[in-house]
């Protein structure tokens, strides 16, 4: 199979190509290089993997047709993180709703090809913080009670993505929305076989994250090169579920190997039981290098919709694609820090 992946390139592109060349598959890649990054991971791919790699804006129509002998289609090229969305929410819209439109339409000009959505669990509104929560010293936890979309395993694709008005979404929330129901829509009313996961915290290799987004690496990258010091944004008890790279390159493939069964199908992609709060990563971060003390954190606000505690329920996923979460979160950061201490991103 010829695969397309737009913003191959990056953290999670990168993983989905070297998982599709695992597996016997041509992946090709489709990125604007404007993630900081992106370019020394493409070299990676070409030079080390014989992988082509193309120039393209997701958001303009011709650049797709650069792309006409391809049998499937993996979309994660977007704008990713909610900071960006409030600076320049026009911006932010055309990349991840116009973008996603033109995936779909090109996968409809080539006779209906599979697409694979990367969306994320910020379509899901504040409305999650109504949950109710435990507060510990060091994290939030789910009570014991259950409701619509939420139990002890976490939050299901039965979660409602809207609040009737009551609670906000971020900018970044509602374009990756369009983007979602989109590529539901263009299943049901056009027989495009689609596949949307609703994305949490994923990490891993390749990544490069900043503050703002891919926080897991920009942490590790702190401790290990960088000034020790951080910010959390709130009280740093947040959890999020943690999926490693390679792990989420794995459900992707394996969506588009099993596409009869997967087509669309909504599904939440995350570590689930492999979840982490910020105070609990900083403290696994301060077992290493320990002659550096204790890593310096700073406060600030929380920022609009910030989910108090995310965790995928996974049920749905591993029930009918038959797939789980391997990879727990020490053995995922020890495999960051050796690359970041041996100087490569590669696997």
């Amino acid at each position: 199979m010829k695969i397309l992946i737009t913003g191959g390139a990056g953290f999670l592109g990168s993983n989905i190509v070297l998982k599709a060349l695992e597996r016997g598959h041509t992946p090709v890649v489709m990125d604007n290089f404007v993630r900081k990054g992106s370019d020394n991971n493409a070299k990676i791919l070409s030079e080390k993997h014989g992988v082509q790699i193309v120039h393209g804006e997701t958001r303009i129509e011709d650049d797709w047709k650069q792309f006409k002998d391809i049998d499937a289609i993996v979309h994660l090229a977007g704008q990713p993180g909610i900071p960006k969305s409030m600076e320049n929410p026009r911006l932010d819209f055309s990349v991840n709703a116009g973008g996603t439109l033109n995936a779909l339409e090109h996968a409809r000009s080539l006779g209906n090809i599979p697409v694979v959505y990367a969306s994320t669990n910020k379509i899901y509104s504040d409305a999650i913080n109504g949950i109710p929560l435990v507060e510990t010293e060091t994290r939030y936890d789910l009570s014991n009670l259950s409701g619509l979309g939420y139990s002890q395993k976490g939050i299901s694709e039965d979660f409602p993505m809207d609040s009737s008005g009551e609670h906000p979404h971020s900018p970044y929330g509602v374009s990756k929305a369009t983007g979602d129901l989109l590529c539901q829509e263009w299943y049901h009313a056009f027989g495009v076989p689609t596949v949307v996961f609703r994305m949490s915290c994923i990490y891993g290799l390749f990544q490069n994250g900043v503050s703002e987004q891919g926080w897991t690496d920009f942490f590790i990258r702190q401790r290990i090169l960088g000034d020790n010091k951080l910010i959390f944004y709130g009280n740093g008890k947040q959890v999020r579920d943690c999926l490693f790279g390679d792990d989420a390159a794995d459900a992707y493939i394996t969506a588009l190997e099993k596409i009869n069964i997967a087509k669309g199908k909504v599904f939440n992609l995350g570590g689930g039981k492999f979840n982490t709060s910020l105070i609990e990563w900083v403290n696994i971060m301060n077992e290493y290098d320990e002659e550096k003390g204790k890593m310096e954190i700073s406060y600030a606000d929380w920022r609009l919709a910030d989910h108090r505690l995310y965790i995928s329920d996974t049920t749905k996923i591993e029930k009918i694609l038959g797939w789980k979460a391997t990879t727990d979160i020490r053995s995922g950061i020890e495999r960051i820090v050796q690359a970041y201490k041996n100087n490569f991103y590669e696997t």
